[in-house]
């Protein structure tokens, strides 16, 4: 159980580097918990907001959705994937709800930048 929607918590948003930046944003977490409730297994993010030293050390990059720009919101989350056959059924659904996705080796990238 979440505390930003059913199944999310602004816990699993916030920067890995222990700062406790968390500014994600709510549009993208209610589609990314649309996603969910459409895809049949939990959703593990690994990376969500990320203050700029934190990005800078992940080599993220300068003008990186996970930072929290403009509009006062981290806009993008890592979504792990540790196997082709995950990454393929998660993709499926990902693509209904977002248009720029980003495909790496054990995580996909999603955003509403």
């Amino acid at each position: 159980m979440g505390d930003l929607t059913k199944n999310f918590s602004s816990r699993e948003f916030a920067c890995h580097c222990g700062c406790g930046l968390q500014n994600i944003s709510m549009e993208l977490v209610e589609t990314l918990q649309a996603v969910r409730d459409n895809y049949p297994h939990p959703i593990s993010i690994t990376s969500g907001t990320r203050c700029v030293e934190h990005n800078r050390n992940v080599g993220g990059a300068a003008s990186s959705s996970h930072l929290v720009g403009s509009s006062g919101f981290s806009l993008a989350v890592d979504i792990s994937c540790p196997t082709s056959a995950i990454r393929y059924m998660l993709l499926r659904t990902l693509i209904v709800y977002f248009v720029r996705i980003g495909i790496a080796e054990k995580f996909i990238h999603v955003d509403i930048d």
